[in-house]
């Protein structure tokens, strides 16, 4: 089911929301990374680029919105796609972050049969 060979990525603070993804994505074959910061995050991505991000936004120190405007304004990384799963439910962010070059915005808790859909739609663009 891993059909680019890319491993997904799951940056989020919280190891139960870490733990959650990368259960339900494994199940469904996909190889799956982990990274408890942005900063832990983009350390990663500069050694193995991923076929895909699943990026919290509220983190301490860099948080999700600014780690998206370094991935998408960076050449390098600016075609990975991101989607976004947050519990911040305000409309202005969610479109922010669209703007912003996020493939999908996603509130949590995650509908996780809307995220393996949505994960299935990025792989096979």
């Amino acid at each position: 089911m891993d059909k680019k060979g890319l491993p997904i990525l799951i940056v989020d603070d919280s190891n139960t929301n870490l733990v959650l993804l990368e259960a339900v994505l494994q199940e469904k074959g996909w190889k799956i990374q982990t990274a408890r910061s942005a900063r832990q995050a983009m350390k990663m991505i500069s050694s193995e680029k991923p076929g895909l991000i699943l990026l919290d936004l509220l983190m301490p120190v860099v948080d999700g919105q600014q780690m998206l405007h370094e991935l998408k304004s960076d050449n390098r990384y600016k075609d990975i796609p991101v989607i976004v799963v947050s519990a911040v439910t305000d409309p202005e962010v969610s479109e922010e972050c669209v703007k912003k070059g996020a493939a999908y915005y996603m509130t949590k808790p995650v509908n996780i049969e809307k995220l393996l859909d949505i994960t299935e739609e990025v792989f096979s663009r």
